[in-house]
């Protein structure tokens, strides 16, 4: 309670008898509240304290403001970050016995709420992902880009889990501990642009009411912030890029935006990054950088292959099937589409022989399925 307070005393009478409207927070008392004061409706956060004092926060507010803190779509931090708030002092029955007006810059790091921290953990988007372009208001995102930001949030996350837990691909059904660090729930849907944000799963969230960070989103946003930090360059060169394995770059090219079309930006941002609510802003010339060096690297570690085999073992959760008996004679673990979903299963319960083409990875046989056909059926599935 020894901390410097940056601003004006003012007089502590303007908050006598404080009437607490709503416990937004209670936690052995009320956290963060909101209530009347002498000067306004305001949002009340209890930062400090110790046997004989309590120092409150006190943040202007309205129904507006309570109604987005309440909803996820503000931060605790940027609900009490109002021009003009007030530093209280009092007893721990809340009788006023010293006040400040200042500003959340006058204050401590260390007292105020963590940046990106929501009113409560289920509200906390772990990764969200926005596309910036004209047009992008409610009622006129063309379906195109809603599937865009979208699949482009999902397959980044699980190329970066790919990436974070490299080892040989695992047969038959995924562990649902695995899949939930890149199948994550639909936090919520945003306009004037158009964003998507999830938030953590269940476990995770448990996780983050105990104050414990989930190790392996973590490690999952960690590598994701890492291959975004190396787009970053503005001198239009590769060198950072051309250090980054291809899964990395992979997920960065589902959070580019196209080289052509509506959606002109993307903005990157989520708890598992580390940044708060800070975010990252990637725009075509990182567009240009990704592709460029993903075609180089995919020259160096992929080929185009064409097989016949059978799919013998299938993994409807994470789209990837075994297949065996090859015209190559060796075994290659295949990942799909899910446009293709129906066609791979009923290959699959019908023993049918199939004809594949994709991308090969050469150190591992693994093949990104791009065409998928029964033997004798002339239409191709892309």
């Amino acid at each position: 309670m020894d901390w410097q307070i940056k601003g004006l005393t003012c007089d502590s009478n303007n908050f006598q008898d404080i009437e607490i409207l709503d416990v937004l927070i209670d936690v052995d008392g009320p956290r963060l509240f909101t209530a009347e004061t002498g000067l306004c409706t305001a949002l009340v956060m209890l930062v400090d304290e110790n046997d004989q004092h309590a120092r409150y926060l006190v943040a202007p507010t309205n129904d507006e403001i309570v109604s987005q803190l309440q909803k996820g779509t503000v931060s605790v931090r940027k609900a009490v970050d109002q021009p003009v708030v007030w530093m209280l002092e009092a007893n721990h029955a809340l009788e006023p016995q010293r006040a400040w007006r200042t500003t959340l810059s006058g204050l401590p790091e260390s007292v105020l709420p963590e940046k990106g921290r929501m009113l409560w953990p289920h509200l906390q988007p772990a990764f969200r992902l926005r596309a910036i372009g004209e047009g992008l208001s409610a009622g006129t995102v063309p379906a195109s880009v809603i599937r865009q930001v979208v699949e482009g949030a999902s397959t980044a996350l699980r190329k970066a889990a790919a990436h974070v837990y490299k080892e040989p691909a695992k047969q038959g059904r995924a562990s649902n501990s695995r899949k939930r660090l890149y199948d994550l729930p639909v936090q919520h849907f945003a306009y004037n642009s158009f964003e998507v944000a999830f938030s953590l799963p269940e476990e995770s969230q448990e996780c983050l009411l105990k104050d414990d960070e989930d190790a392996e989103m973590q490690q999952i946003g960690s590598a994701l912030a890492h291959a975004i930090r190396r787009s970053e360059g503005t001198d239009n060169t590769d060198s950072e890029l051309e250090t980054l394995e291809i899964e990395l770059l992979e997920a960065l090219e589902k959070l580019v935006p196209p080289l052509s079309g509506i959606v002109t930006e993307f903005e990157v941002g989520g708890t598992i990054l580390g940044k708060g609510d800070e975010t990252y802003r990637l725009g075509r010339e990182t567009s240009k950088r990704v592709k460029r060096v993903l075609q180089a690297v995919r020259t160096k570690e992929e080929k185009i292959t064409t097989l016949e085999g059978l799919v013998s073992e299938m993994d409807r959760d994470n789209f990837t099937f075994t297949l065996r008996q090859t015209s190559d004679h060796k075994d290659h673990v295949c990942s799909f589409s899910a446009e293709i979903f129906d066609e791979v299963m009923a290959a699959f319960v019908n023993e049918s022989r199939v004809a594949i083409s994709g991308r090969e990875t050469l150190k591992n046989g693994n093949i990104d399925v791009s065409i998928f056909n029964e033997v004798g059926d002339d239409s191709a599935q892309l």
